[in-house]
């Protein structure tokens, strides 16, 4: 069950960015070795399933988080998100998630905050490191442009998205349409959306999935962080001539000054 997270999670990177140059500005990671940031973290997601029905959500985790850049140089940053606390609930029967209470990662990412690698600082094997990592690389869709931007500017990028249900995870290639909603007063508003396709294999039965996954984030640019970021993926799920609804929707907020 602990695939379950996949693709629901939140990465958290503090961000910097250079001077506009004509009229644009050019968004990339950059910030300070040292830079400590906390951050709380939401996820529900509501399943309808009529074999097995169940009231409120079908799962939902907070976690209170805290990110601490290692080291930064214009070809990657490196950092280690600790999670200091953690609460998950799940009505969906034989899901027992462990306690991310405690756990660590470190993470390398490239200046458009592309990961390049998940690692658990737990010991090998560790049941909470390894949905930790999982869900720290289902959440890698909060990506800067290529180039720089202006407000109202668009682009689009091929992001792997992975999807799971209880199994192994598969990949499927979301296009996403990024557009820049706000660019000033210190902040920069992106939004996101793209079409989600795939076929899971639900033991030896194939499952058809189909929806849209769209988010956005803020982004303090004086301070080099984000403010916020927040996605939804709805979806449906088409098994065994069923359909079975989905949505999944996650928060991540800024709650303290770095310290």
């Amino acid at each position: 069950m602990k695939s379950v997270l996949r693709g629901v999670g939140a990465a958290t990177i503090a961000l910097a960015f250079a001077l506009p140059v004509s009229g644009q500005t050019l968004l990339r990671l950059a910030p300070p070795e040292g830079q400590v940031s906390r951050y709380v973290y939401s996820m529900e997601m509501t399943m309808e399933n009529p074999m097995m029905p169940t009231s409120g959500p079908a799962l939902s985790v907070r976690a209170d988080q805290t990110l601490t850049i290692l080291g930064a140089t214009d070809e990657g940053i490196r950092a280690r998100v600790a999670i200091d606390s953690a609460a998950t609930t799940s009505a969906i029967p034989g899901a027992v998630l462990p306690d991310l209470s405690g756990t660590s990662l470190t993470v390398e990412m490239d200046p458009r905050g592309r990961l390049m690698n998940v690692a658990s600082d737990e010991p090998v094997g560790s049941p909470a490191g390894e949905v930790a990592q999982e869900f720290l690389e289902g959440a890698n869709f909060f990506w800067l442009p290529e180039a720089g931007v202006a407000a109202g500017d668009s682009w689009t990028d091929a992001v792997p998205v992975p999807i799971s249900l209880g199994g192994p995870a598969q990949t499927t290639e979301v296009e996403f349409t990024y557009t820049v909603t706000s660019l000033g007063d210190g902040q920069a508003t992106i939004t996101f959306a793209g079409p989600v396709e795939a076929t899971l294999d639900m033991g030896g039965m194939p499952a058809g999935i189909s929806g849209e996954l769209n988010g956005s984030m803020v982004v303090d640019l004086a301070a080099g962080r984000y403010v916020r970021q927040e996605s939804m993926m709805t979806l449906e799920m088409a098994i065994g001539g069923m359909a079975m609804p989905m949505e999944t929707t996650t928060t991540l907020e800024l709650v303290t000054d770095p310290g």
